[in-house]
């Protein structure tokens, strides 16, 4: 069976990764092709592994009219059994595509109720609508997301969807190298989602703790700022983008990572700071109440206070039962639900019915 696995953003993320995910392990059993964003991470990781790669100008403006027709004559090419698309610009430029492709479309988090102006949300929530018209099959990577489909008629009648979370693979991982319980952490994009600004606050509420911020985007500069003006230079160090094996090795070296999202679908960081038997504070958005259960797994904070947050970190380090129980539940946990394994069998169940419409 031939699968072309389309997602704009190359870029390291939680959708890149779980496209790497599919690559690494439908190598063997599908011939695949992947159409990504010219020069990007993705499309370097990809072509490593031997995939086949059509490279595309996703991001040349707000809606690029050459990619439509860019990717029908990827698909004359290259000639899939089913098309899977990640993420919702992929999905909605691959609406309109005059294909009769059997058609998987992975939601990774919907970003359209977070939009800060009543057209943008417009605009995005019906371009969402066009996308799941046009996929027979729709895979969440939470239950939340789910949610927010059905209220929005997204799925209804014969459409079928499932539910499947984001796992990680179990081996790999290293474990937990405590430096200090002080020494805490953030790892993902500097974006507005990921609210990386939140945590340099937090920050300021933990006097005696040490951070390490991993990743880069559109926010560094002023992350940068606001650690200085803070007074928080001495103490804070952000390293930018790494590899994933550089970032896995940062992780373990953390006391706490702190998740300071403004939504998610559902987030990898998480599953491998649990893996590793890094203990996890986040707040409670999207699928991470999916992922850590609150006082059990992990700590879940709910709205967006710094000091509420702060206080979280200090508990996870100054209470060594709290600790212990979480560190050990938390593995418990990703070893029984989040299996990369069984993601991709579920998913690769989905690639044959889809390909038999």
């Amino acid at each position: 069976m031939r699968s072309l696995q389309i997602v704009a953003d190359g870029a390291p993320g939680g959708g890149t990764t779980h496209v790497l995910q599919l690559l690494r392990k439908f190598g063997s059993e599908y011939s695949l092709g992947l159409a990504t964003q010219a020069e990007s991470y993705l499309s370097e990781e990809a072509r490593s592994l031997g995939i086949e790669c059509f490279e595309l100008g996703f991001f040349r403006g707000p809606l690029e009219a050459r990619v439509p027709l860019d990717l029908l004559r990827i698909l004359n090419r290259f000639k899939p059994h089913v098309v899977h698309v990640h993420g919702s610009r992929a999905g909605f430029l691959y609406s309109l595509v005059a294909a009769r492709t059997p058609t998987v479309y992975t939601v990774h988090g919907y970003h359209f109720p977070r939009k800060r102006s009543p057209l943008a949300r417009w605009l995005a929530l019906n371009a969402e609508r066009m996308i799941s018209r046009r996929a027979d099959h729709i895979i969440f990577v939470s239950n939340s997301d789910a949610r927010v489909a059905q209220a929005h008629r997204f799925v209804k009648g014969s459409k079928q969807y499932a539910v499947i979370y984001n796992s990680i693979a179990l081996t790999g991982i290293p474990g937990a190298k405590l430096t200090g319980p002080r020494h805490v952490g953030f790892i993902g994009r500097l974006e507005y989602q990921k609210d990386p600004l939140l945590f340099v606050k937090v920050m300021a509420h933990l006097p005696g703790f040490s951070a390490t911020l991993v990743g880069a985007g559109t926010l560094e500069s002023e992350v940068r700022r606001q650690i200085e003006r803070r007074g928080l230079s001495g103490r804070v160090r952000v390293l930018g983008m790494l590899p994933h094996r550089k970032t896995l090795e940062e992780l373990s070296k953390l006391g706490t990572v702190v998740t300071t999202s403004r939504w998610e679908g559902l987030p990898h960081l998480p599953l491998e700071a649990m893996a590793s038997g890094v203990p996890v504070v986040a707040t409670n958005v999207g699928g991470l109440s999916e992922i850590v259960e609150s006082e059990q797994s992990g700590l879940l904070v709910n709205g967006r206070s710094a000091d509420e947050l702060a206080r979280a970190v200090v508990r996870l380090t100054e209470d060594t039962a709290l600790r212990e129980r979480v560190v050990r539940n938390a593995r418990n946990r990703v070893h029984e639900l989040f299996s990369e394994d069984v993601m991709c069998r579920e998913i690769s169940n989905i690639y044959r019915q889809a390909a038999i419409l």
